[in-house]
């Protein structure tokens, strides 16, 4: 054991129950350490040892191998239960009545290490108060008187309906005293677990003793000994902070008037179950308000999940390692759903580093605040999908509403820009069709031309000269090549005569059907050699249409290959390969 030994574990060195090892380890320290051989001896010369050992329970056994950390769970001094009084503790009862004027004694509370506390009426009033007494054993030790007096001293310099009130003080016959508020309620473990509260309810209770511990802090005083035991719920659920004994005012030093020091590094001050890491390792040089915020952390983490965050039962050294060593137990492996942020805020408060904590219990109080209240919590990372699903969850109803006026608002925009999209596909559709339309509404005068022109062709060639003229007469019109072909046709002055004057009448983009027109007079004249050179210079005039950029007349290329075919049979039969494929 590198630190030395603190009261407790003296104690429970004297009263022979600490485990086998444990007596193994201090009594090797002893052997090393002249300071602690002086304590021993002189706490085994204050306590009375003959009593501690009737108290304890029959058949333990002093050298079991594990000591029941858990114990330090039991009230230090719990002021709201009644138990019945020795004669022995009945006398002393009555001495301290008679020394303090104006109370009644009624029963004694289960009693601490260093002091025990009374219940008593205040006869006056007719009021409950408790009496706290300084144990006539620890009379001579300065460090017990110092604890007593500062404990006082602390209490009456703070006014928090939280935080159990002080009413009296003094010393009467060299017997300390003070007289404190009476508490009617049950520790809170035992009251969380009797009212099954529900998770959000004990949160709202905890924070509840987080403003207590936070008021002590700001008048500058730390616990340092929070613990169940030490928080009292009353009958209206509400919390009661007490047990000062080892407070300390931030900032001052710790020694008594006769400039002893109370705490030496190397010793432990608390209660092992809540005790911090910095406590563990004898480090009275570290603790300040921080440590109070870990043993608020330890106290939740129970509320929460009913267990604590390490193993704390066994031997005193096991414990005091896993304080220090052992990371806690995430609280979502106790229970699946445990809410994230509370257990982000836990996780923060029971930091093995005081650094990395919470710097206040008002720090750890805002964001239970915020957790209550739906806002934020302060100590994780806060993403843009956390803070909305935060505020969503805040403001519900107005979220609710909010996201109803979006859906419609999208909804509608939806359906305008669908409708946007099917108005212009319907509109670019009907300028398709009628595009086609129009191209083919052009088309229908060409057609119309050359069908008249095909009949008056047929006509002309059955030397039905007067219905040609009568239907070219009437269906073609003046400025188109098909009425100028079959005025140049019904003519009957000699070809050579006329065709000067049809050439001239019609530009050069027509040369094709001029000489069609002309192999077909030839044709009809007998002269068919003449056709024949007139309609292959018509099929040579078309196949060079495309390359002037003009379009290829279809139905006068089949026509003119056909008069071609029919005239020169033994001639070379045209390829396909030099049909144009252009459409007109």
């Amino acid at each position: 054991m590198g630190v030395c030994l603190s009261q407790e574990l003296v104690e429970q060195y004297i009263t022979e129950e600490c485990s086998a090892d444990e007596r193994h380890v201090i009594e090797a320290h002893l052997e090393q350490c002249a300071s602690c051989r002086q304590h021993v001896e002189s706490t085994r010369t204050n306590m009375n040892v003959s009593d501690k050992s009737k108290t304890r329970s029959p058949g333990t056994d002093a050298t079991t191998d594990q000591t029941q950390v858990l114990r330090d769970d039991f009230p230090t001094k719990t002021i709201s239960e009644d138990a019945s009084l020795s004669s022995e503790d009945r006398n002393f009862a009555k001495s301290i009545e008679s020394m303090i004027e104006g109370y009644e004694i009624v029963d004694e509370m289960p009693r601490g290490g260093q002091a025990v506390v009374y219940k008593a009426i205040h006869t006056a009033t007719k009021t409950n108060v408790a009496i706290k007494v300084l144990l006539p054993t620890l009379m001579a030790s300065p460090r017990a008187r110092y604890y007593f007096e500062r404990e006082a001293e602390l209490i009456a310099s703070l006014d928090h309906p939280n935080i159990v009130g002080i009413r009296d003080s003094g010393i009467i016959h060299h017997q300390y005293y003070f007289v404190m508020q009476y508490i009617d309620g049950e520790p809170l473990e035992r009251y969380v677990q009797r009212e099954k509260s529900s998770f959000r309810e004990r949160v709202i209770l905890f924070s509840k003793i987080c403003t207590a511990i936070t008021y002590a802090h700001q008048q500058g005083i730390m616990h340092r000994d929070l613990k169940f035991a030490n928080i009292l719920v009353d009958n209206r659920g509400e919390p009661h902070i007490l047990d000062f004994g080892l407070a300390k005012a931030i900032g001052l030093s710790e020694q008594d008037k006769e400039g002893a020091v109370v705490t030496m590094t190397g010793q432990l001050a608390g209660s092992l179950s809540t005790m911090s890491p910095e406590q563990a390792a004898g480090r009275p040089d570290m603790i300040d308000v921080r440590t109070d915020v870990y043993s608020l952390g330890v106290i939740l983490y129970r509320m929460l999940t009913g267990e604590y965050p390490y193993e704390v039962t066994g031997s005193t050294l096991q414990v005091l390692q896993n304080i220090q060593k052992v990371d806690p137990i995430r609280p979502r492996q106790i229970i699946r759903r445990f809410d994230p942020d509370v257990e982000a805020i836990l996780l923060t408060a029971l930091a093995k580093e005081p650094s990395q904590r919470y710097q206040s219990a008002a720090e750890l109080q805002g964001d239970i605040e915020n957790w209550l209240n739906g806002r934020p919590i302060r100590v994780r990372s806060i993403s843009t999908a956390y803070l909305l699903r935060k505020i969503i969850t805040r403001h519900r109803y107005t979220s609710t509403v909010a996201a109803l006026l979006l859906i419609i608002i999208l909804s509608f925009a939806y359906i305008s820009f669908d409708m946007f999209i099917t108005t212009k596909k319907a509109h670019q559709e009907t300028e398709a069709i009628s595009e086609r339309y129009k191209t083919q509404a052009e088309k229908v005068p060409l057609l119309n031309r050359r069908l008249t022109f095909s009949v008056f062709m047929d006509m002309w060639r059955s030397g039905l000269n007067r219905e040609a003229q009568l239907l070219a007469r009437i269906y073609l019109t003046n400025d188109t090549k098909e009425k100028k072909a079959a005025i140049f046709l019904l003519n009957p002055n000699p070809l050579a005569e006329k065709e000067l004057d049809f050439r001239q009448s019609l530009s050069e983009d027509f040369t094709g059907f001029v000489d069609y027109v002309i192999g077909e007079q030839h044709s009809k004249n007998g002269n068919y050699e003449e056709a024949l050179k007139a309609y292959r210079d018509s099929y040579a005039a078309i196949q060079q249409s495309p390359k002037k950029g003009l379009p290829v007349d279809k139905w006068l290329q089949a026509t003119v290959k056909v008069r071609i075919h029919k005239l020169s049979a033994a001639a070379e039969p045209v390829e396909p390969s030099e049909e144009i494929e252009t459409e007109n």
